[in-house]
């Protein structure tokens, strides 16, 4: 997030739709509430910027940057969600917590006499999200969504001549996703199901350092996930009881880097992997 649309936040919306009104039914009651879990064991691509100084083609003093892809450590979540449907229409509310570290073996740190200390260097990236969607079934197994995200992400950074961590940036971002949900039977109780939202996204970055300037900028996120469910058990009335899910979610956050970088390039921050749910209906 150093750079423009550095948003290597963001986003976990439609997946917090309960599993359970994914499941759509044909004739159930008017209103019903759910609350679970989902369990995201998710590995983390991100970037991790830097700059150096040189000289430019007529031999004067000039300033370069770089971008150097890195994996983060694999992080395992467990993401609260509540869900409530009333006939067609239906919302959720959820939480994420997410931090991984990001290491890199050579990045460049300018000196004050000018000159480029060559050092590994790790990342500490911790991302609080908080969610909120409402939808409507067009038909018994496939709805339309429009979801809400506030998310906040902090860097720190750690140099190898340096170990101690230092803050380096922090950023908020608002976004709005429009999505898709749906459910369809396989065999006998068993429920394929996938659920997708794009949108774009508002960025405030914030760097620790007073001589950085701080900015606004856009980003855009999109986000899947599909699987398959499993009612485990159901309540007397045929309504309600307790659903379970496996599926892979993926969650990329797509950014241009025009207002850091003195060569314009796409960026991507990609967060994917397995993910469990199970969700009680009332």
């Amino acid at each position: 997030m150093r750079v423009r649309n550095a948003i290597s936040l963001v986003p976990f919306v439609l997946g917090t739709l309960a599993c359970a009104a994914a499941h759509a039914q044909t004739d159930p009651p008017k209103t019903q509430f759910s609350i679970g879990a989902k369990i995201w064991h998710a590995s983390w691509l991100s970037y991790v910027p830097a700059t150096y100084t040189g000289i430019d083609a007529n031999g004067g003093p000039a300033l370069g940057d770089s971008v150097n892809g890195a994996d983060g450590t694999g992080d395992t979540s467990v993401l609260p969600l509540l869900g409530v449907r009333h006939g067609k229409f239906f919302g959720s509310v959820s939480y994420g917590n997410y931090s991984s570290d990001f290491h890199v073996l050579s990045s460049s740190i300018i000196l004050p006499n000018g000159q480029n200390l060559i050092t590994s260097r790790t990342d500490h990236f911790k991302r609080r999200e908080s969610d909120l969607n409402v939808g409507y079934y067009l038909t018994p197994e496939i709805g339309i969504a429009l979801g809400y995200k506030d998310a906040t992400e902090s860097r720190d950074t750690t140099l190898a001549v340096a170990p101690q961590s230092t803050p380096l940036l922090s950023t908020k971002a608002k976004t709005l996703l429009l999505g898709a949900v749906g459910s369809f039977a396989v065999y006998e109780k068993l429920r394929f199901y996938f659920q997708a939202a794009y949108g774009p996204a508002r960025l405030k970055l914030r760097f620790a350092d007073p001589a950085l300037s701080n900015f606004s900028t856009n980003g855009s996120y999109l986000i899947g996930e599909l699987g398959l469910s499993y009612p485990i058990f159901t309540k007397a009335s045929g309504y309600g009881g307790a659903t379970a899910s496996l599926g892979y979610r993926t969650q990329t956050v797509k950014t241009d880097s025009y207002a850091k970088f003195q060569e314009g390039r796409e960026l991507r921050d990609v967060r994917d992997g397995a993910i469990l749910a199970l969700v009680f209906t009332l």
